[in-house]
């Protein structure tokens, strides 16, 4: 056997017998991300990404950081390097939890925001009801004592008819609060909740991020409010509204 040929033999076996300790393969990705170990093909790891990304915990991330993600992601799924499609694979990853924090957070702050409702929705019942029957009353009054003055009748029916469409809100809202029970009702939301999710998504992270997360809970009552309020106008009727509390008044 000629040396040459003897050498190329050698370093053959020597590559092989390295590959093999390193127990390596130039189709295998591997790295490990938390306690998370990510091993297969690239086309396996990228699938295993794309579930992670797309999975129902993420699925309230602001939309502005969601392209940001994809972006990160289509990053990851073009590098054909395992070497750099790792580097790139961990800053997607780093990237996709860092809102582990904003997602707790915010959901948290929801189902206190909703206790808080369920809890205050009889007081709110007596308010509303109070304040139709004493509008009610002062129009009345003013048929029969100012009888010709047109612009107050006007106004006192304006404040009739606000202070109706108030109440029967509040008990549109009141019979969709009182269905939500316990963490779930944040976690495996209805249309109503998770596009109230969604549209407020961003306006909480940005309150994390400018630290003034004692604020949130204050902020998203007010505007969960005021999304029941827009929901319910087409679907109320004010004709047939009843009085639960008139007698006590």
């Amino acid at each position: 056997m000629k040396l040459s040929t003897f050498i190329i033999i050698l370093l053959i076996m020597y590559q092989g017998n390295a590959q093999r300790k390193r127990g390596s393969n130039p189709n295998t990705y591997k790295f490990s991300y938390k306690s998370e170990t990510y091993k297969g093909t690239r086309l396996e790891i990228t699938a295993k990404l794309r579930a992670l990304k797309n999975n129902s915990w993420f699925i309230n991330i602001p939309e502005e950081k969601q392209i940001v993600l994809t972006s990160l992601f289509k990053e990851v799924k073009s590098q054909p390097i395992p070497k750099i499609y790792k580097k790139r694979a961990i800053v997607f990853l780093d990237a996709l939890y860092a809102y582990e924090d904003f997602l707790t957070i915010y959901d948290n702050a929801l189902y206190e925001v909703i206790l808080n409702l369920k809890h205050d929705m009889r007081r709110l019942d007596f308010k509303f009801e109070r304040q139709l029957t004493r509008a009610k009353i002062v129009l009345d009054r003013a048929k029969k004592e100012d009888q010709y003055n047109n612009e107050k009748i006007t106004l006192l029916s304006k404040d009739l008819k606000d202070s109706q469409i108030k109440l029967a809100s509040h008990r549109w809202m009141k019979k969709k609060i009182e269905k939500y029970k316990g963490m779930n009702a944040i976690k495996k939301p209805d249309e109503l909740i998770k596009e109230f999710k969604k549209v407020e998504a961003m306006n909480v992270f940005t309150m994390i991020e400018e630290k003034k997360i004692q604020k949130i809970n204050s902020y998203l009552e007010n505007q969960i409010i005021d999304f029941f309020y827009k929901k319910s106008l087409p679907e109320i009727r004010l004709g047939i509204l009843e009085f639960d509390y008139i007698d006590k008044i």
